[in-house]
This record gives C-alpha cells, sequence and structure tokens, in this order.
C-alpha cells in the first residue's frame, strides 16, 4: 500500500485583485495580455512569485543566483513536496536540457518537457480531494501554462483562456455548463468576447445570449 502523500497548498499569500479592471498599461481586462503586457503579467504571476519569494527568504537564498537555480533544481526533483506555485516557478527557473526551453514550456514534440508537463496534475487531483486546492486555483494553473506557453496549445483555447483569467484572479469559476457554453462560442468564433470587461462568467454568457437573440429578431 502507498503511503498517504499530503499536498501542501499554494497561492494563498497573493492579494488578490477583487475586481475586473482595465488594464491602466493595455487597456484590456488585467491579466489577458499576459505574454505581452507588464501590468497583466504581474498581476496573474505574482500569485506564483510571493510564494517563491517566501521560500527563498526563509532560505536566505537571493532571487537570481545560483543557489536559487541548484533549489529549483531540487524542487523539480522532488515535486511531491512543494505546492503547485512552487512547483511551477522552480520549473520556470530549470531549462530543459533537450530543447533548452522553460522546462515543461517547449515544442510540443519535446519528450522532457511533456514528460515534465504531464507529471504535474496527480498533484492537483490529490490537493483538491484533500481541500488543499480549490478549483478556480487549479483553473488558474491550467490557464498559466496555457497562456504561458501559447505555442503548445491550439489558438482557440489560448484565446479562450486568455478571456478566462481576468475573471479567475478575481475568485470567480464558471459552472460546467458555463464553461461549455463558452467553450462553444469561441469554437464557433461567432461573437467577439475579446476586449470586453466581464465581472463574472455569467456575465458574459447573458451578454451572448442577449446579443444573439438580437440578431436572430
Amino acid at each position: 500500500m502507498e503511503d498517504f502523500q499530503l499536498r501542501p497548498s499554494g497561492g494563498r499569500l497573493y492579494l488578490r485583485p477583487k475586481t475586473v479592471k482595465p488594464c491602466k498599461t493595455c487597456g484590456e481586462p488585467t491579466g489577458r495580455n499576459y505574454i505581452s503586457c507588464k501590468e497583466c503579467y504581474n498581476t496573474i504571476e505574482n500569485l506564483w512569485l510571493m510564494d517563491w519569494n517566501e521560500l527563498i527568504a526563509k532560505k536566505d537564498i537571493i532571487s537570481g543566483s545560483e543557489d536559487e537555480k541548484l533549489l529549483a533544481e531540487v524542487i523539480v526533483e522532488e515535486i511531491d513536496k512543494y505546492s503547485w506555485t512552487i512547483v511551477d516557478s522552480a520549473m520556470k527557473i530549470i531549462k530543459c536540457k533537450t530543447c533548452g526551453s522553460e522546462l515543461g514550456g517547449g515544442d510540443v514534440d519535446c519528450p522532457d518537457c511533456s514528460f515534465a508537463f504531464e507529471n504535474l496534475w496527480a498533484y492537483d487531483m490529490d490537493a483538491m480531494n484533500q481541500g488543499n486546492m480549490t478549483g478556480n486555483e487549479h483553473a488558474i494553473r491550467v490557464g498559466r501554462w496555457v497562456i504561458r506557453y501559447p505555442h503548445r496549445q491550439k489558438r482557440i483555447m489560448v484565446e479562450s483562456w486568455k478571456f478566462s483569467m481576468p475573471i479567475l484572479i478575481t475568485g470567480k469559476l464558471p459552472t460546467t455548463q458555463l464553461a461549455q457554453f463558452l467553450k462553444k462560442v469561441f469554437d464557433e468564433d461567432n461573437f467577439d468576447l475579446s476586449n470586453k470587461i466581464y465581472q463574472n462568467f455569467e456575465e458574459a454568457y447573458l451578454d451572448v445570449v442577449s446579443n444573439t437573440k438580437n440578431k436572430r429578431t
């Protein structure tokens, strides 16, 4: 019988935004342009950085140092001992020995990146079952992996996660039915959700239904 593995929680230090607001830099919902806008990037990434900075401070390690890289290598070898934010942060520091990209973020045909990526998700299942990870936290983790490494996913998936992240970072989570509805909107590409600001997924649903209904009448 395997030993019980308690999964530590993560992402609880960062004081998240409570509402979705226009980004002061790019003008779109804050968090949407994670790759291209510094403020959007920080709004999402600080959830990870707060945990990582606390860890290296406790270990008296300087950010950007060789000791930080060595710590990241240890964490990647022992991912079961650490939270999702710490593991993801470590993988950002480590370069894949095969392709040279951030570990897990290389091209889809890189076997080492694919292996590292696939190994991440047992934590989420265990942690959610143990009450140490919320559905919202799981969604944010998935979303960050998609928008940080968009070359690994289909364009429609990337666009749907870019849409979702500003809402998710405020703590909201769509129901399964709403998620399926919005996925269909992106798949069919018949309604532009890209530049609008919604405080929750229900607002987006009502906007789509109202406007597509008006077009039919």
